[in-house]
């Protein structure tokens, strides 16, 4: 199973608004400034609150239409709910206003890879990593386009170069695995896929891919253990469940 992240395929961008990130509740009533409309939208973003998020973003864009802060975490919202096309309007709005931003050129490589526009993701992740080559997202979604793509050299590269940036970030450990998975390296993946559960012991695709790999390699009762810890995880999960019990009943 080869995953993007949630919890790390967002930037929020800070490009002019550090300054406003306090605590406090956001207000549910109409503000007057656009500075509050951002402040609110970014902390009901943090709550998964999305279409108080949009509101409050939209609302500040009718005080500042041009504010690239504000178009780049309204394209943010908009990806997080699944409009993609509309988020990467919203992104490129917000580049051809505030020129180059390592910020917005990641969002915008994020937003094509989704899109399945592998080729362009690329163009525009090695543009924001040239600008910040610490941008570790960016090497990450490089780095799923060229899987997608099928060149395995290049996305192992990237990977490493993510962690080298963010030893744990796990979400890279698990993808760096599924390649050494495909070139046939199935120790190496392990001890990959291990790395993303130090990093994140709840990472459901990392004890999927663990256990789909050793019910490929027959070690049945291994495959149980690790569908057990998505299912631990995960109750809900139909695919685990079944393949948890298709590895028990082989379990000797």
């Amino acid at each position: 199973m080869f995953i993007h992240p949630a919890e790390y395929k967002i930037l929020l961008c800070t490009l002019t608004f550090a300054v406003l990130f306090q605590s406090g509740s956001a207000s549910d009533g109409m503000n007057e400034s656009y500075e509050q409309w951002f402040k609110d939208g970014m902390q009901f973003y943090q709550e998964g609150r999305l279409d108080k998020a949009q509101d409050a973003y939209e609302h500040g864009l009718a005080f500042e239409p041009d504010n690239p802060s504000l178009l780049n975490n309204l394209g943010n919202v908009l990806s997080d709910k699944g409009d993609n096309i509309a988020a990467l309007a919203r992104y490129e709005q917000a580049l051809a206003i505030s020129g180059d931003d390592s910020i917005i050129l990641g969002n915008i490589g994020r937003t094509l890879f989704l899109l399945g526009e592998y080729e362009e993701a690329i163009k525009m992740c090695n543009n924001a990593i040239k600008l910040d080559p610490e941008n570790s997202i960016a090497w990450y979604y490089a780095a799923t386009a060229y899987y997608e793509l099928n060149r395995y050299d290049e996305s192992i590269d990237y990977f490493h170069k993510a962690l080298n940036i963010n030893q744990s970030f796990a979400l890279a450990w698990n993808n760096l695995g599924n390649v050494h998975v495909l070139r046939g390296e199935y120790n190496k993946a392990f001890m990959l896929y291990n790395k993303a559960l130090e990093s994140d012991r709840n990472l459901t695709q990392a004890w999927y891919n663990v256990g789909s790999l050793f019910f490929a390699l027959e070690r049945y009762c291994e495959s149980a253990k690790a569908f057990e810890e998505v299912v631990r995880i995960k109750s809900d999960d139909i695919d685990a469940l079944a393949r948890l019990n298709a590895a028990l009943e082989l379990c000797a």
